[in-house]
């Protein structure tokens, strides 16, 4: 609270008084109290008001630059500043306030849907006060400092004074003041102004809110275009988020973390040596990653996301049921092998719960991939294993070129236990499946998906000593095309592949494991279930241990 100076100054006098000779005082507070009343007097003199009598074209400048061109027809959708959305999500935080936002937006589309074809002028702006001047000369000036919420639409016909009116309220508002509006041709006609030569021009303030009474047939939605703005470490997004002529700005902040992990698989965890033997990843992601050139085939949410990339190389090794003797060649899997590098982007929404990860694998599959030559070598360094026989039957070399897409809705979320249900789609050479299931997490761990930032700091990774639990789920996949089964598209010269009759094409999978992480390391150990691939399939087991390391 500010002080006015006299009032410190008499504090100040007071304190000194009091400490002074007794004979004294008298003498001096008589001499101080003319002084303090003097200034007193004249502090009320200089902060007196005097009556402005302001003409029209001496109004004064606002404190904002006032929007060009107000002086004909058109709808000016409002949104806040950068001041003061950074209020409204410190106090009601960042979820609830991009979705008032995004509830407003849909309004403000619909406005622009009825006003497409109408020659009415659609604006968009974030200050707080405008001029309009209507066709008489009459000048009315809005200050919207003191309006509740900053999503606001002002509808100007050009003649009357404009209307200030929420976006949920604005159609029907448009319509009272646009009287030619035709709903059977959905159309609405600007109304031309009446020229009067004899009303000056006289200056008029609105600062309340109007309701509406009436309501617009809907319009078939226009094409809406959605600009991205990738948002890098250390910047911060735009202050608006202006969507008129058709425009949607949507953020997508690239997460600043750095992770590497390492996943093995194999089947020696269940005591087997057979179907899917053996599998190797490594991958890496960072923010650079992002800004590749592949990444415009990824898909990404309309909204405003965070959004990680990352880069990972996949081996994979497939068998007969026993590689001890020759392959029988009927009834049984082929051997094969696969070699492919995957770019992968995932992009969260932690408002809605919403994952979208998709991904582009390129590689090949049959020889080329190693799969015969690092399994002999193993089995050679090992005394007690037998040397695999009939690798020379694997599926022949061809190309792998895959697109999938994974999305994931959060079902539950707490403080320790997570759900989410998933669906995914894979076409390619390699694979061609749908599939959907089920995940779960518990334990104590950072949530699944990243929220939303207030500020780009806010996007390093939450710290915590120490994070495990258990995590698991099921899924159901149907089968529409295999390579490491049937052999692959380019290259039919396979001396043994099962035939598309002899494909099961519902396939289940699920999955259980623990996991540990002390700060940035981390490990996990899962073990997988799969069901028959093929009729004369049989189930088949395998284990899983991961190592990751993230800052």
């Amino acid at each position: 609270m500010e002080i006015h100076p006299a009032f410190s100054l008499s504090a100040f006098l007071f304190n000194f008084v009091t400490y002074i000779q007794p004979f004294r005082a008298l003498t001096i507070m008589n001499r101080l109290f003319r002084i303090i009343l003097l200034l007193l007097l004249l502090s009320a003199i200089s902060c007196r008001e005097k009556p402005q009598h302001v003409l029209p074209e001496q109004l004064p400048n606002p404190s904002v630059q006032l929007i060009d061109e107000l002086n004909e027809p058109l709808v000016l959708l409002l949104y806040p500043d950068q001041k003061r959305a950074d209020s409204m999500k410190q106090q009601t935080g960042i979820e609830n306030f991009y979705a008032r936002s995004d509830e407003n937006s849909v309004h403000y589309q619909e406005l622009r849907n009825i006003l497409a074809a109408s020659g009415i002028k659609v604006v968009s702006g974030e200050k707080v006060r405008y001029r309009f001047i209507s066709d008489n000369g009459a000048i009315t000036e809005t200050d919207l400092s003191r309006v509740g919420s900053p999503w606001q639409v002002i509808i100007f016909n050009g003649t009357d004074s404009p209307v200030l009116v929420s976006p949920d309220k604005a159609a029907g508002k448009l319509k009272e003041l646009f009287p030619d509006v035709k709903t059977e041709k959905q159309t609405i006609r600007a109304k031309k102004p009446k020229k009067s030569k004899t009303s000056a021009p006289t200056p008029s303030h609105q600062e309340s809110e109007r309701t509406d009474s009436g309501s617009v047939a809907d319009l078939p939605a226009q094409k809406e275009t959605i600009i991205r703005l990738i948002i890098p470490a250390g910047q911060q997004a735009p202050a608006d988020r202006d969507e008129t002529s058709g425009k949607r700005v949507i953020n997508s902040y690239i997460s600043p973390h750095h992770r590497f992990w390492l996943m093995f698989d194999n089947d020696i965890f269940s005591n087997t040596d057979r179907y899917y033997t053996n599998g190797v990843v490594i991958g890496y992601s960072a923010p650079g990653m992002v800004n590749l050139p592949v990444n415009r085939l990824m898909l990404s949410l309309r909204r405003n996301s965070v959004v990680h990339a990352s880069i990972s190389l996949h081996h994979a090794m497939f068998t007969p049921f026993t590689t001890k003797t020759p392959p029988i060649l009927i009834d049984d899997r082929p051997y094969a092998s696969t070699l492919f590098l995957r770019y992968s982007q995932t992009s969260e929404d932690a408002l809605s719960g919403i994952r979208v990860t998709s991904s582009i694998d390129a590689g090949v599959i049959g020889d080329a991939a190693l799969g015969r030559y690092f399994q002999k070598s193993v089995h050679a360094t090992v005394p007690t294993n037998d040397e695999p026989v009939g690798w020379e039957t694997q599926i022949r070399n061809d190309l792998v070129l895959n697109y999938s897409v994974n999305l994931q809705k959060q079902l539950l979320k707490n403080k320790n236990a997570e759900i989410y249900a998933h669906g995914e789609a894979t076409l390619g050479t390699l694979q061609t499946r749908a599939g959907m299931g089920i995940d779960a997490i518990a334990g104590l761990f950072i949530p699944g998906i990243t929220r939303l930032p207030m500020d780009y700091s806010e996007l390093q990774q939450v710290q915590r000593d120490w994070q495990y639990g258990i995590r698991g789920g099921l899924e159901f996949r149907l089968i529409g095309y295999d390579a490491t089964l049937q052999g692959g598209v380019f290259n039919n010269d396979n001396i043994y592949a099962l035939k598309p009759d002899e494909i099961e094409r519902m396939v289940a999978a699920m999955h259980l494991g623990i996991f540990a992480r002390y700060r940035k390391l981390g490990i996990s150990i899962s073990q997988y279930y799969l069901s028959p691939e093929f009729k004369e399939g049989k189930q088949h087991f395998w284990g899983q241990i991961g190592l990751e390391y993230g800052w």
